[in-house]
């Protein structure tokens, strides 16, 4: 058979024919004709498959993710199968943003953490001051003897029972103003962060420094019921809540032979140092107690 009627042949043998035939020139020419035909590349296998493989994929990709292309007939129709996976708009797996999310703060208007409060403003004298509720501090309308306060504890469950029958709100976080000489009012109340203030409003202080500075806005000369009173206060505290080293305390505030010792007290009339220590006075005098909300 001449050439060119190999070249025929190869048109019009089918492939079982041409492969029987062994005919090397056959085979490429019957290769061509698909090309020719189809628009399709081909490249040997990478494991030395002399069948081939055909890549019918036409598009091309530009996404953040990774894109694998394979073969695929779907419904009769050849195509490619694109896997590569939805990774979002920022090209992360799970669309979350590479910044995270702002944590709580003072100001966002949820009470949470330490906060008291939080009306999500800096309006000043609203009652809410970095987060911290104004606390009320009050002289109390009873007196008592220094001996017989019962204590750090019993002179607290005094300042609760008295801001309970005012009806003044939160009564039992009410604690005294008063030192031990081994436990100092300011271990045992909060230090807050927001405004001191009276019955009536008057402001106090500004915050627990401003508290123990030294340096009052206006006394402490209202009671509970939001009555003026005026008198000694039972404290054996210095101004910056620390005991008052060198006084006596009534036997801790409890010592039946109160009228042989002394307490160290305070002037409720007072805006300098002494509102909180003055002197000292006789266990058996009658004086009130400050009591602060916490």
């Amino acid at each position: 058979m001449k050439h060119n009627e190999n070249h025929r042949a190869c048109h019009v043998v089918p492939m079982t024919l041409c492969a029987a035939l062994s005919s090397a020139a056959c085979v490429v020419e019957k290769i061509d004709a698909i090309i020719a035909e189809h628009g399709v590349t081909y490249w040997p296998s990478s494991s030395g498959d002399d069948s081939g493989h055909l890549d019918t994929s036409t598009s091309t990709g530009t996404g953040t993710g990774t894109s694998t292309t394979a073969n695929s007939e779907t419904n009769g129709h050849s195509g490619t199968v694109d896997t590569t996976a939805d990774m979002g708009t920022h090209g992360t797996s799970d669309g979350s943003s590479s910044t995270g999310v702002m944590g709580p703060f003072c100001g966002d208007g949820v009470v949470q953490g330490d906060e008291t409060c939080d009306d999500g403003n800096a309006t000043p004298d609203d009652g809410c001051q970095e987060c911290a509720k104004d606390s009320i501090v009050f002289i109390s309308s009873e007196v008592y003897k220094g001996y017989a306060l019962g204590g750090l504890y019993g002179a607290d469950q005094r300042c609760r029972s008295l801001a309970a029958k005012a009806k003044l709100q939160r009564p039992e976080t009410f604690r005294a103003w008063l030192s031990t000489p081994s436990m100092a009012a300011a271990d045992r109340l909060l230090h807050s962060r927001g405004r001191y203030t009276l019955v009536n409003g008057l402001v106090v202080a500004q915050n627990w420094d401003a508290l123990t500075s030294g340096a009052l806005q206006n006394p402490i000369v209202v009671d509970e019921n939001s009555q003026t009173k005026e008198g000694y206060v039972w404290t054996g505290t210095l101004v910056d809540g620390q005991p008052a080293v060198g006084s006596e305390f009534c036997g801790e505030w409890k010592e039946t032979m109160g009228f042989l010792i002394f307490g160290g007290e305070g002037r409720s009339l007072a805006v300098d140092s002494t509102w909180s220590f003055f002197g000292q006075g006789g266990c058996d005098d009658n004086h009130s107690l400050y009591c602060v909300e916490q």
